[in-house]
């Protein structure tokens, strides 16, 4: 059995939760309105796991869903989690175990990203047993994938309004073409689309980048065209931002009438490998 005062897994985590939560316009068409509602009930969140050990056979789960998560051990205990604060690489994070042998104690743990690892010191109590108890302990960030934001502007020859909706994303902005792009990968080191235009110049198109390190812009954008009666099969580069960065380019080709998109700034902040979005 795993030593009560032990944490498992350590987490990683979270979500980027960006979603559209006002459109605002002096003329906003029904079909404007209807894709920002569905955009705004579609939030982005994903829970991520690290593995965290203290010694060679002592280790857990935990998971984080944003700053609140649980930690679970092979030997039944579970606790409630808290990211107290995040300070560039450092974290504080408390524990207050719930469930199992261990129920009543609870743990500070402080550290410090370096590479792919987390480590540093915890001290614990455990009413009956001991008091402030030290230790060291470290986790290893684990690759997740972090979930489309609900709302993107994108620019490459021109700039549009992506809107996430029913598990692609609908292209606002293009009065001579339908766009619609789905998503094959969105993660920091892979991001990878698949873009199908329908109508006056239709094609099919592969985009790829990665994410940047704050965790709210698509970096090295690459759109190659796989069909395309008029650009063949040239490729380009693209750049694309949301949540914080959203405003850091235009969400279209300005100036132009119809409806206009304004997605409310969100506070984001770093979390490890991701970001954290409220």
């Amino acid at each position: 059995m795993a030593q009560p005062h032990s944490f498992g897994r350590f987490l990683s985590v979270v979500l980027a939760t960006f979603a559209l939560t006002s459109v605002t316009c002096a003329q906003t068409t029904p079909s404007a309105q209807n894709a920002a509602q569905a955009a705004s009930k579609e939030k982005a969140a994903v829970p991520v796991t690290m593995t965290e050990c203290e010694g060679v056979n002592n280790c857990a789960t935990w998971t984080f869903l944003g700053k609140q998560g649980n930690g679970q051990w092979p030997s039944g205990e579970v606790a409630n989690l808290s990211v107290e604060s995040l300070d560039g690489d450092n974290v504080v994070i408390r524990r207050a175990d719930s469930t199992g042998s261990s129920t009543g104690l609870t743990a500070v743990y402080k550290g410090t990203r370096h590479g792919d690892r987390v480590g540093g010191e915890f001290t614990s109590s455990w009413p009956g047993h001991w008091d402030n108890k030290a230790g060291n302990w470290y986790a290893t960030i684990g690759q997740s994938t972090q979930s489309p934001p609900s709302v993107m502007h994108w620019c490459a020859a021109a700039c549009r309004t992506w809107i996430w909706t029913n598990g692609h994303y609908v292209v606002q902005g293009d009065t001579a073409n339908s766009q619609v792009v789905t998503v094959e990968s969105f993660t920091r080191d892979s991001v990878i689309m698949h873009r199908t235009d329908t109508g006056q110049y239709p094609g099919t198109a592969i985009l790829t980048g990665t994410i940047s390190s704050d965790g709210n812009r698509i970096i090295n954008g690459t759109i190659a065209w796989t069909s395309h009666p008029g650009l063949g099969l040239s490729s380009g580069a693209f750049n694309a931002a949301w949540g914080a960065a959203i405003n850091s380019i235009p969400g279209g080709d300005p100036p132009g009438p119809g409806p206009r998109l304004v997605a409310r700034p969100v506070v984001c902040f770093p979390w490890f490998f991701l970001i954290v979005c409220q």
